[in-house]
């Protein structure tokens, strides 16, 4: 075996999440490598020399199942849904079973009938027995399941995605079936977006709805209408995303066989009904030769890495026979890649420049043409996909485009088939990327520079390894790693470092949003699937623009986006800012006032995400003097520290501490989770109670402070960059990349 080396936040992702216990990483290789073997040592070997040396890994599954009796490999997987509940409870199950074996499962949700639609019970002729509760109500059962499933085994959360078409006549609600954050927590949502659709919306035309029972028509609306909702909603809570889905069939070599409905939860790989593709990603970082990409070398990795993907489908295990049926006909594997972002750098390339999106086109080009002609290879040595016949036509002119017009290998094809329907995808790569010390996918750079928090307290700065290599210039500072951290890992705007330097090591946050559509486009255009990734939006970016966005994605031919504006996730941030905090001065405190023994007290109820609480609050002089908390006997843990809380905001108060201040400091405080909560049964619209400590400063601010007077001490912050709570490690270090949430802190994610 190669000798290998990795970095301690590679050796980490081994140790707490793809090693059995007592196992070694070149173990680990060794039992991962077996599976793609197809018992063949040489094969086994060739496997082990690019696991070792980071030039390819497969999915997380892989690393989770490998060498176990469950060889269930796939990450992604969707399902069909009828319109029935013997359908909605049996994709449930399936769901469930999907969960526990670490992927996540796409559902069209919008094949179930409208809101107070007749129930006829299969008996159309009959009078209706009642009305359904309509699609939404169900993507509530399959959030549930996903919130009681741990995904793996492990303490990683389900992943679903939820889609609807367009044209059904519950699609208002479903725009807006997240608005309310925290709603859905385990989904994404899609709307399924037709050509008709965006035709009736440029030349603003009537848009029909039709109802999903029988496709009888439901009236039309104005396409602006949903529009406008969509976008809203995608500005204010980062949901729904779009599937651009007439796009996504036109590249459906099978649509002979089926339509495509909906994607995998991160929308890189649009499958049929029943369909789970394994996916596995390579890292391009590693054919950068001398400031040139080995473009030959790429190709023969390719087929390398496609003949062992085929070869991981005859041994693989399913969480239903209905996957095992539909795989073992047509085969579909994603190969994608890894480290764009540090190959650009080393290649002296800016991400957002059009030699960079040609640079990122070509070796999508060269990946997908190796991936075919090897798929033609094992097609003339195994035989085809089932239903090739069938399918060649619309086979054969998918592969005209992705291949360039490749008359030689579409000849090839002409005579022996393929054996694999699909080929290509860019998904995320969250862990696997770190594991071989590589960018995440095809992501621009976060951050060239962050302070990763470790588990005994202290910091760690963390610096991308291809900047790192500038570490003898004079330039290149502790100072200056400083300010790059203060800039949010940004070279912007800072001095003292080199024009051309600044120019080609750009960030996500310096690139324009159409920029970064246009790379996802510049991928896209040679990937035989879809692409998963994020385009991060500044906080003060308008509805107008993440409109625009849309229809450029559509203008360029997308399969998909998603957008993701900061701030648009109401759980408490951690605020980055280049300028420096005001200076508050600290409350005067005044002399210690004396309890007395008897105090008028009101006792309220709270809600919180850990149950509910009594807060029994005495006053004295129409001064809040004390503050007592509790939850219960099933709450013993958490008394404990409700008890402490209260006795030592009671001795501030009773000190002269304002209320104010300590309403101040315990908003906005998080925890994973948060509950809607009304005060009083005529509030008409209820408060997001974060947490224990989030609830109580809201109550206080509600009964004991003046709701039209701002605190005296309140300050103004300019946010530039905002990330999420981590659930696993509890920093505020999640940021959003490839449509997926990652932690920069732990490397926690749903993903990769």
């Amino acid at each position: 075996m190669s000798n290998f080396r990795l970095t301690e936040n590679a050796i980490t992702i081994f140790k707490t999440l793809y090693s059995f216990e007592g196992e070694t990483i070149a173990q680990t290789f060794r039992r991962v490598a077996k599976e793609f073997s197809g018992g063949n040592k040489e094969v086994e070997e060739e496997a082990i020399e690019l696991l070792s040396k980071g030039i390819w890994r497969p999915n997380t599954p892989v690393f989770f199942n490998a060498g176990t009796n469950k060889k269930v490999f796939s990450a992604c997987y969707t399902v069909s849904l009828e319109d029935s509940m013997e359908s909605i409870y049996d994709t449930a199950n399936v769901a469930r079973k999907i969960f526990q074996h670490g992927a996540g499962v796409g559902i069209p949700i919008g094949n179930l009938r409208e809101s107070d639609a007749p129930i006829f019970e299969g008996k159309p002729d009959v009078t209706p027995s009642g009305k359904s509760s309509g699609a939404i109500s169900f993507m509530k059962l399959y959030d549930a399941v996903g919130s009681t499933t741990k995904s793996g085994g492990r303490a990683r959360r389900a992943a679903i995605l939820c889609s609807m078409p367009v044209w059904h006549p519950d699609i208002m609600n479903f725009i807006k079936c997240k608005e309310i954050d925290g709603t859905l927590s385990n989904m994404n949502i899609s709307v399924a977006v037709t050509d008709k659709f965006m035709d009736a919306l440029e030349y603003d035309h009537p848009f029909t709805l039709r109802t999903p029972y029988d496709g009888s028509l439901k009236g039309n609306v104005n396409p602006q209408d949903i529009w406008d909702n969509i976008v809203n909603m995608s500005h204010k809570t980062a949901d729904p995303g779009i599937l651009f889905i007439d796009t996504i069939n036109k590249y459906n070599v099978l649509k002979k066989k089926m339509m495509i409905e909906v994607t995998n939860p991160c929308g890189e790989q649009p499958l049929l009904p029943y369909l789970a593709c394994n996916l596995s990603s390579i890292n391009l970082a590693k054919f950068i030769v001398d400031g040139e990409f080995d473009f030959e070398g790429f190709s023969i990795v390719s087929k390398k890495v496609m003949r062992l993907m085929d070869n991981l489908i005859d041994v693989m295990d399913f969480p239903d026979e209905r996957f095992k049926l539909n795989v073992m006909k047509y085969r579909p594997v994603g190969i994608g890649i890894m480290g764009l972002s540090d190959a650009l750098f080393m290649l002296g390339l800016p991400y957002d420049s059009p030699e960079g999106r040609k640079f990122a086109s070509s070796v999508m080009l060269t990946l997908t043409t190796s991936c075919i002609e090897e798929s033609c290879e094992l097609a003339k040595e195994k035989g085809p996909i089932s239903d090739w016949d069938l399918v060649k036509n619309d086979a054969i002119e998918v592969y005209r485009e992705l291949t360039n017009n490749n008359e030689q290998l579409l000849r090839k094809i002409e005579r022996y088939g393929i054996r694999n329907s699909q080929h290509t995808t860019i998904a995320p790569t969250g862990t696997t990327a770190i594991s071989c010390d590589a960018s995440y996918g095809m992501e621009p750079c976060f951050g060239l520079v962050f302070t990763k928090n470790l588990i005994d307290g202290t910091t760690m700065k963390m610096v991308n390894s291809v900047f790192n290599k500038y570490k003898d210039q004079s330039w290149y500072t502790d100072d200056l790693l400083e300010r790059i951290i203060k800039n949010n890992g940004s070279l912007k705007g800072l001095r003292g470092i080199p024009k051309e330097i600044r120019e080609i090591f750009v960030v996500a946050h310096d690139i324009k949003p159409k920029d970064r559509v246009e790379m996802q486009a510049a991928l896209q255009k040679y990937c035989s699937t879809g692409v998963s990734s994020t385009v991060n939006l500044p906080k003060d970016a308008t509805i107008e623009e993440v409109s625009e966005l849309y229809k450029y994605a559509y203008k360029l031919g997308l399969k998909g986006i998603t957008i993701y504006r900061d701030g648009s996730k109401k759980l408490q941030p951690i605020t980055f800012t280049t300028l420096e905090r005001k200076e508050t001065e600290l409350p005067t405190l005044i002399k210690p006032i004396k309890r007395p023994k008897r105090m008028p007290s009101t006792s309220y109820q709270l809600d919180t995400g850990n149950g509910d609480i009594i807060v029994d609050i005495a006053t004295h002089e129409n001064r809040v003097m004390q503050i007592i908390m509790n939850m219960g006997k099933s709450g013993q843990i958490l008394n404990t520290l409700l008890e402490a809380l209260g006795r030592s905001m009671s001795i501030g108060l009773q000190h002269g501490v304002p209320l104010a201040a300590f309403v101040k400091t315990l908003e906005g405080i998080n925890s994973d989770r948060p509950v809607w909560y009304r005060f009083e049964d005529s509030d008409k619209k209820p408060t997001q109670i974060l947490s224990i400590p989030d609830g109580l400063a809201k109550l206080l601010k509600r009964y004991y402070i003046d709701d039209n007077r701002k605190m005296d001490d309140e300050e103004e912050i300019i946010v530039t960059n905002e990330k999420e709570l981590c659930p696993r490690c509890g920093n505020y270090s999640v940021v959003m990349i490839e449509g997926c949430s990652i932690c920069s802190s732990c490397q926690e994610t749903k993903c990769g």
